[in-house]
């Protein structure tokens, strides 16, 4: 598991970012894992939860996916392919949600701008409801993964509109400071009608 934090600025961006550490057990064994994903020039993808399914995920979304590709038609490819991968996993750990009844093994939010609409947003999804996909196109942040509580309550009160990426990485580093599974390479992506601009920060740790 992971943490992902997504800020919602309608019709004009959206940042999506997440953090690059893997744990097993207690031990740090990653902290640049890839987990936020270009899939087109508009569009970005996190997934994190169970590392091994969570990498075969995105290899059969970015598969299906290409520039001509709509968001809504991204979406469904996310749901479906998603149930198929989590139904895969539950058959050979049927026992996971009972010892982590908070976890998830999927956990992913896809973030786009639709330039025939101009209009931004993200999408999250959820295991309970078969994954469907919960579109947010108003001015929203949200945050998925481990402190996700703790992202919502710091960020609006510490968020700069005009230091936006500051403001988020701001937001990991404080996470960090309360749960070492948090922290590593930050990767943001901001998408405007211009495309995906990319910035990547080193956590302190």
């Amino acid at each position: 598991m992971s943490l992902c934090i997504a800020v919602n600025n309608p019709s004009n961006f959206v940042i999506i970012a997440g953090d690059g550490r893997t744990i097993k057990g207690s031990q740090v064994v990653s902290n640049n894992h890839q987990k936020l994903t270009r899939l087109t020039e508009h569009i970005s993808i996190f997934i994190s939860g169970v590392q091994s399914y969570c990498e075969v995920l995105r290899f059969r979304i970015a598969c299906k996916v290409n520039e001509q590709t709509t968001i809504d038609e991204v979406a469904k490819i996310v749901q479906s392919e998603s149930k198929v991968i989590h139904d895969e996993f539950i058959g050979i750990c049927p026992m996971f949600y009972e010892l982590n009844p908070k976890g998830a093994a999927l956990a992913t939010v896809v973030a786009f701008f639709d330039t025939k609409k101009k209009e931004s947003g993200f999408i999250e999804y959820c295991h309970s409801d078969g994954f469907l996909p919960h579109f947010t196109k108003i001015s929203k942040m949200t945050a998925r993964g481990l402190r996700q509580e703790d992202v919502i309550d710091y960020l609006p009160k510490h968020f700069n509109p005009s230091e936006s990426i500051q403001s988020i990485l701001g937001a990991f580093n404080h996470i960090e400071s309360l749960d070492g599974r948090v922290g590593g390479t930050i990767a943001v992506h901001v998408i405007s009608e211009d495309g995906i601009d990319e910035y990547v920060q080193e956590m302190k740790t």
